[in-house]
């Protein structure tokens, strides 16, 4: 229940994110009908939950020594990823795939921390 729980609630806080991202900058392109952002945040949401982890675990060591700065760096190759796979989005240029990385990972960090004080995890 508490894996449904997160997936829902990473889907519905990655359909802020990105309409976000879009809303504050005009080279972050997203098309915002139902048909088109809900599977593309619902495929953001899968990575987020499988693959983010993996890269976390992989490239723990940077992400220390950035002092927690290279997690930008990991959003950022998750939305380009989705941007490469999805027609629904479109990033032109690198200060798009920052503003969109950096929304984006603002949320994760909240969903994370929400889930955790909800279900009383601890881990952060």
């Amino acid at each position: 229940m508490e894996f449904l729980f997160k997936v829902l609630l990473s889907i519905t806080a990655n359909i802020s994110a990105l309409l976000l991202a879009g809303y504050f900058d005009k080279d972050f392109i997203i098309m915002s009908d139902v048909e088109h952002i809900v599977p593309l945040a619902a495929f953001l949401a899968l990575l987020n939950l499988i693959v983010r982890p993996a890269l976390r675990l992989l490239f723990r060591p940077l992400i220390g020594i950035t002092l927690g700065a290279f997690n930008v760096v990991i959003s950022a190759a998750i939305l380009y990823t989705v941007d490469i796979y999805s027609n629904s989005l479109t990033i032109n240029g690198l200060w798009a795939l920052v503003v969109g990385a950096h929304l984006v990972g603002l949320v994760i960090t909240l969903i994370d921390y929400s889930s955790a004080v909800v279900y009383g995890s601890g881990e952060l």
